[in-house]
């Protein structure tokens, strides 16, 4: 009885502990204090410069034919492994059964 309530309490303290981990590095960190002087920053960047950068964000993004019949075989090849190993396996289960 010990071993089944141990289990899920361990499991639900563990999300737990995670939650408030991830929130201690999103939302617990010190609110940054709003500047007296404004951030010259993105103004001493060149227009030209900030056109390239994203265009190369947009670079980044696109899918490349490869990854994406990876993707597709990656996904397609194990389910469909799976489908088959357990039609066969409830397969076999009904012809024993109807060996009974």
């Amino acid at each position: 009885m010990a071993r089944r309530v141990l289990l899920p309490v361990c499991l639900a303290l563990a999300v737990l502990y995670a939650c408030s981990v991830v929130s201690a590095f999103v939302c617990g960190g010190r609110g940054s204090t709003p500047s007296l002087r404004p951030s010259t920053a993105r103004a001493a960047l060149p227009v030209d410069v900030a056109l390239a950068d994203a265009s190369s964000v947009t670079t980044a993004l696109e899918v490349q034919t490869p990854g994406w019949w990876a993707n597709i075989i990656l996904l397609v090849v194990p389910i469909w492994f799976l489908i088959t190993l357990y039609l066969q396996s409830e397969r076999n289960k009904a012809e024993w059964e109807m060996e009974k």
